[in-house]
Parts: C-alpha cells; sequence; structure tokens
C-alpha cells in the first residue's frame, strides 16, 4: 500500500462539473466526492510515496482551471482500529 491522501478543493462553483469531470482523469485519483460545506470536493489519491503526491499536487492538481485552494490530509498508517 502506498501513501493514501484525501485533498479538500474549494473551486470556482460554475465550473463543478467540468472540475470533477478534469480531476476523474487524473493519474493517482481514486475517488471525487462533490461535498457541502467550507469545502466543494473531496478527493482520494494513493501514491507511492509522499514525494510523489507533492508532485502530483503541485504539478497536476492545483493546475486545473477553476480550482481556488486545496487542503490536503495523508491519512496515518495503523493495522487495526484498536491502536487508535
Amino acid at each position: 500500500m502506498g501513501v493514501i491522501a484525501y485533498t479538500l478543493i474549494r473551486m470556482e462553483h460554475r465550473k463543478t462539473k467540468e472540475l470533477i469531470n478534469n480531476i476523474n482523469e487524473l493519474q493517482f485519483v481514486k475517488e471525487v466526492t462533490p461535498v457541502y460545506g467550507k469545502y466543494d470536493i473531496i478527493v482520494k489519491t494513493e501514491t507511492e510515496s509522499i514525494q510523489e503526491l507533492t508532485l502530483f499536487i503541485y504539478n497536476k492538481l492545483r493546475r486545473i482551471s477553476g480550482l481556488t485552494r486545496t487542503t490536503t490530509m495523508i491519512t496515518a498508517k495503523m493495522n487495526k482500529a484498536s491502536d487508535v
């Protein structure tokens, strides 16, 4: 298993469908989910390393037109629920 991350995205609202379609086409993207609240979309990604995730965020995801802000959270690796 690689590095799993969730990126919260704020965007220009008139571009919702276009932005979701563009994100879905990117390598490393596993899920794209529209949400309500402070952010508009949550994107789940899986990369082989933190460096690969960083390159993806800066060189691919953030270059998509209509995206205004991102916050990325990297999942913690635990063996089972009782490790929390």
